[in-house]
């Protein structure tokens, strides 16, 4: 009977393993191969703007971008090559097999940029004779296409990092089925039922049904026990599921705002570009720190992404002086649209945030008001100690909201009005920032019945008095 029981034990641990390797390996191994795919995109674009120039005048060779791309090349084991308009080789990584002067719209990657699509995949490459995992992206400047930038490298690079990625998992498989064999020696009694129960619901979460669970009060306690564990492993599985959905709808309402910004100082510095140089070289500045915010940004909700679940620690920063510069930003914006934006508040207030959460918070709230402010109105920022804490506010003169729409306003996706733009994110992410620093976040009436106040509440760093 001990031996019958711990086949059983072990066929089932194997099913449940099976089945949950399945579905963990492979959201792993997309996870990472989209991640890396994802970094190369970033790099190809770093690398556009920097050979820009080079594409745009003909001619215009400087050894250090020779150097540039040979150092990126070099570092990940990656070949560069940098095609003008007409798809003709201007710069490489590799003068032998991708020799400056050939014409390189036969391949079907580079023929796409040129058309302004960003391209990414694998194919087998003739020239090479391997398969040929490759990121291709446009060098665009304002409307104009000047050329593409293709990176490209062997597909056992992705291999191989999705193998170190999920080695963990092979030992978390491999203790799990040891200690099912341990069980088997300990546990009596006939528990064939609750073990087939078991394998019936491996098989469901196989399938990626999630909406059943185990019995976690019948059958002996190792079983029962089993079932806990199961479970919760279920539960968290789901949850990381949907945290990767809502991770993506979260990253493109995020990114929305600061890629306009930059596109708006990259359209400015093309027009200056002949008449001013030296404000084309002031929105060419304000360009690059756009983009180092975009980079904050996905750091920062890849951040709440893995915290989902757990802890997250907070970090000592300034509310006034983020604030005030994040006015400051939005400033040319609101005064398009015939907004005034004004910062009221002290010169400095310490409080306790999530990095990067402030930021993100104060552009959220900004944009709504800016977005329903009627022309001619005004949006204020304050911010105020409110004993040992600090409050920020967002006051503006809009339609504002009914009760009832206040109450949902920070659930995902919901819009008051679904006929204005926008993905409905922006208040439930405030929502999820603030509460992840433990702070709190409310939405009241302006001051004269019309219009919404914003108020979220940091925790305080002890300073404030």
């Amino acid at each position: 009977m001990r031996r019958l029981f711990l086949l059983s034990i072990v066929g089932v641990s194997a099913t449940l393993l099976a089945a949950q390797g399945a579905v963990v390996l492979n959201y792993v191994a997309e996870s990472e191969q989209a991640r890396i795919i994802t970094e190369y995109e970033r790099d190809a674009f770093v690398l556009g703007s920097r050979v820009e120039r080079l594409v745009e005048t003909t001619g215009n060779m400087d050894p250090t971008l020779v150097a540039l791309v040979n150092r990126y090349a070099e570092q990940g084991n990656t070949q560069v090559i940098v095609v003008d308009r007409d798809g003709i080789g201007v710069l490489t990584s590799d003068p032998v097999e991708l020799a400056v002067g050939t014409d390189f719209t036969n391949r079907p990657e580079i023929a796409q940029s040129l058309l302004g699509n960003v391209t990414s995949g694998e194919r087998w490459s003739d020239t090479l004779q391997s398969n040929l995992v490759y990121v291709s992206v446009p060098i665009i400047n304002g409307s104009s296409i000047y050329g593409a930038v293709r990176l490209s490298f062997p597909s056992g690079e992705i291999d191989q990092s999705v193998a170190e990625k999920t080695l963990f998992l092979w030992w978390v498989a491999g203790a799990a089925l040891a200690l099912s064999v341990l069980l088997a020696f300990v546990v009596s009694g006939v528990v064939i039922r609750p073990i087939r129960r078991v394998e019936a619901q491996a098989n469901a979460l196989a399938n990626g049904d999630f909406s059943g669970s185990l019995s976690e009060t019948d059958g002996p306690h190792e079983v029962r026990s089993l079932a806990v564990a199961f479970n919760t492993m279920a539960t968290k599985l789901d949850s990381l599921i949907r945290q990767q959905r809502a991770f993506a709808s979260d990253a493109s309402h995020q990114l929305r705002t600061p890629l306009t910004a930059l596109l708006l100082r990259i359209e400015s510095a093309r027009e200056a570009l002949e008449s001013d140089s030296a404000r084309a070289a002031d929105r060419l500045r304000d360009a690059e720190i756009e983009v180092e915010r975009l980079t904050t940004i996905v750091e920062g909700l890849l951040s709440i992404a893995r915290s989902d679940g757990g802890s997250t620690e907070t970090t000592p920063v300034d509310i006034a002086t983020i604030a005030r510069d994040r006015v400051d930003n939005w400033r040319a914006l609101a005064e398009e649209q015939n907004i005034t934006i004004a910062y009221d508040g002290p010169a400095s207030a310490p409080a306790q945030a999530i990095s990067g959460a402030v930021e993100q918070i104060v552009d959220n709230l900004v944009d709504n008001a800016i977005g329903h402010s009627p022309v001619g109105t005004a949006v204020l920022v304050r911010v105020r100690p409110l004993g040992r804490d600090v409050e920020l506010t967002v006051v503006d003169a809009g339609p504002g909201m009914t009760p009832e729409q206040r109450e949902r306003a920070f659930d995902r996706f919901w819009r008051a009005d679904s006929t204005t733009d926008g993905s409905g994110l922006g208040l439930a992410i405030v929502k999820h920032l603030a509460e992840l620093g433990r702070g709190t976040v409310a939405l009241a009436p302006g001051p004269s019945g019309s219009g919404i106040t914003a108020t979220v509440v940091f925790v305080g760093d002890g300073t404030n008095r």
